[in-house]
């Protein structure tokens, strides 16, 4: 079996700044040549995508939009699952879908039809040569189809057809719509068709910036959840160093007590030390575990407690980097910063598995492979 590889978003970012035949580029063709040989399988995520494709001003859509042709070339349709998914068993590859979670659908075929039938009324309404009886029956949802079918409407040849529904120049160019509209291509196979086209990277990047009106799909999906856990999590520091000062006096009047004249024992039965902790972080590992999946959110569990017990500072990003470590239990090899692969280095599932550096890659992946041969 191929090893599953996951990359940091900062390694597409290096590779793609950095001029062909950089050291980030000799690294990434050795990783190319291990995929083409098939020995592992590089794959991308839902975080993937809104971090390295994040819209920026129009001078830079040119840029974006190859930096999802990037995503493709590395990846190809090997896609980790929406994480709500996980734990309603999707698994990688996942036929390529990261964006939508399962049987979700962003595109109704009905739906379509109505939108492009709505949009013959509308020419037809312009049409001064037909009258209203002519108009009516043109106006008809089984004329639309009768209509393409007998005169070879260019209807759907052009991206003004489409109003506002995101369409690719190779959608249009396709012509899958005539297909549909014709009966060559059921409901199901044009959902799936327009489903496979918006998850591929290089067409997301596209329509995000011919569609979206939103700068930063980050702050815009993530921000508010974000905030809302700095807050939490300051709040429980807060309580935490509290209780540790508590904590602190309580030893000191023991201490006190001891040098007076009584025994240890006789101490520890006047100041006895409760638990003193900020909050069951056991429970937040089993509500996250319920949107996860079962035995993948250990690590937020472990996170939380080094950030509240000790003086690791959180940071903002954290937050999208716990996500995607989601995926590191079914990965060979996961891709993180130093300050992530230290948090991590005694929690047992990631093993073995965490690797700080771009650089480090191509030897891991020999040694696993060798380890694998033996």
């Amino acid at each position: 079996m191929p090893l599953v590889i996951y990359l940091d978003t900062q390694d597409y970012i290096k590779i793609f700044n950095e001029p062909k035949g950089g050291s980030n580029h000799r690294v990434l063709d050795q990783l190319l040549e291990c995929r083409d040989n098939g020995d592992i399988l590089i794959g991308f995520s839902f975080a993937t995508v809104m971090e390295f494709i994040t819209k920026p001003i129009e001078k830079y859509r040119a840029e974006r939009v190859r930096r999802g042709e990037l995503i493709k070339h590395i990846c190809g349709a090997n896609a980790f699952p929406n994480v709500i998914d996980l734990a309603r068993g999707a698994k990688f590859p996942n036929g390529g879908r990261w964006m939508f979670r399962a049987n979700e659908k962003l595109v109704s075929a009905q739906a379509f039809k109505k939108k492009m039938h709505d949009t013959l009324v509308e020419e037809l309404a312009k049409n001064e040569s037909l009258n209203r009886r002519q108009r009516r029956e043109l106006g008809r949802k089984s004329t639309m189809s009768q209509l393409i079918r007998r005169t070879g409407t260019a209807l759907g040849r052009s991206r003004s057809d489409y109003g506002d529904l995101p369409v690719s120049d190779e959608f249009i160019e396709s012509r899958i719509f005539e297909r549909f509209i014709k009966g060559q291509c059921s409901n199901a196979e044009f959902e799936e068709r327009m489903h496979q086209w918006i998850s591929d990277p290089a067409e997301y990047s596209r329509i995000l910036y011919d569609y979206a009106d939103h700068p930063d799909a980050i702050a815009k999906f993530f921000g508010k959840p974000i905030d809302e856990i700095e807050g939490a999590i300051s709040e429980l520091k807060k309580v935490e160093i509290s209780m540790r000062s508590v904590k602190e006096d309580m030893l000191k009047l023991r201490k006190k007590l001891i040098e007076s004249g009584y025994s240890k024992r006789e101490a520890r039965d006047m100041i006895k030390l409760q638990n003193f902790s900020a909050t069951d972080l056991s429970q937040i590992d089993k509500s996250l575990g319920e949107v996860v999946g079962k035995g993948r959110s250990g690590h937020f569990r472990h996170y939380l407690e080094r950030i509240i017990k000790t003086d690791v500072k959180f940071k903002r990003s954290d937050v999208m980097d716990l996500m995607q470590m989601c995926y590191a239990y079914e990965c060979d090899l996961f891709r993180c910063d130093k300050a992530m692969a230290d948090t991590f280095r005694d929690f047992q599932p990631f093993q073995g598995k965490l690797v700080s550096r771009f650089s480090e890659l191509p030897e891991r992946i020999e040694r696993k492979l060798s380890a694998e041969s033996c």
